[in-house]
């Protein structure tokens, strides 16, 4: 009997549409004890919210395309990707891609829901993250730190095509979106990184590759660039990022490219 109920528990996961990037971890879901009890979740929910800590917003602004005049070092990045995780407005929820200033392509998104995601009940199961956290995508100043064509979320088991990483330490990227949410582009839908339609994300990714080994400006997360000695605006070849938790120094290659990310 138990061999005839797992049978039939595969196949209604095969023929539905739960047979996608990750229909193993859906079987492996359904042989683990990975619901929580409609009882205890209210509980267990405002706990992990209380102790759960939001990201910092770092650029409380608004990009203008006059930035480009009254920012100079603005204009020693080939692409200003301008992210606007707003609900509403003329440019909430989308993507505003310039090339030396100029305007090429506009195409809706879905950033971060901006709720609690409540952790996995066991590590076995997945669909879920390891840790409860907040899904935002933090305002701020950042420059692609590293690109992953075929990435697949380990958090999420959801796969992340043509992700460019902005944000390591949050584990932030411009991806494509699954194709099962594309229809919440326009929309506050994901985890905390940036989706995008296919035809974007492409384009994205292999506009940010051409620009690597750029000499850019280096750029505080808040928008301001980091000066010199001498006060002048400091240019880097490489990238260095600290490790919060392991203290270990990371190298990036730099990208000719700037990311935004605003909130109207």
């Amino acid at each position: 009997m138990k061999a005839l109920k797992y049978g039939v528990i595969v196949l209604s996961l095969l023929a539905g549409p739960m047979a996608s990037a990750s229909f193993w971890g859906k079987v492996k879901n359904a042989f683990n004890d990975c619901k929580y009890d409609e009882k205890d979740y209210p509980l267990i929910y405002q706990y992990e919210k209380s102790i759960t800590n939001k990201l910092p917003e770092h650029f409380a602004g608004r990009f203008s395309e006059s930035d480009f005049n009254t920012k100079p070092w603005m204009r020693d990045f080939k692409y200003v990707l301008v992210v606007n995780k707003g609900e509403g407005g003329l440019y909430g929820q989308t993507l505003r891609i310039y090339d030396h200033g100029i305007l090429i392509h506009t195409a809706k998104v879905s950033t971060g829901r901006e709720n609690l995601e409540l952790k996995r009940k066991n590590k076995e199961c997945t669909g879920a993250p390891p840790k409860s956290y907040w899904s935002q995508t933090p305002t701020g100043y950042y420059t692609p730190k590293f690109l992953s064509k075929d990435h697949k979320s380990s958090s999420w088991d959801s796969s992340m095509p043509f992700a460019v990483f902005f944000d390591v330490e949050n584990g932030l990227a411009l991806h494509e979106v699954y194709s099962k949410y594309k229809d919440y582009l326009g929309g506050r839908a994901s985890g905390g990184c940036v989706r995008q339609d296919a035809g974007t994300a492409e384009f994205v990714f292999n506009a940010v590759k051409s620009t690597e080994y750029a000499m850019i400006p280096e750029i505080n997360v808040d928008g301001t660039p980091v000066l010199d000695e001498s006060g002048n605006v400091k240019y880097i070849s490489q990238q260095t990022w600290v490790n919060p938790r392991t203290g270990e120094a990371v190298k990036f290659n730099t990208f000719g490219t700037l990311i935004i990310v605003e909130d109207n």
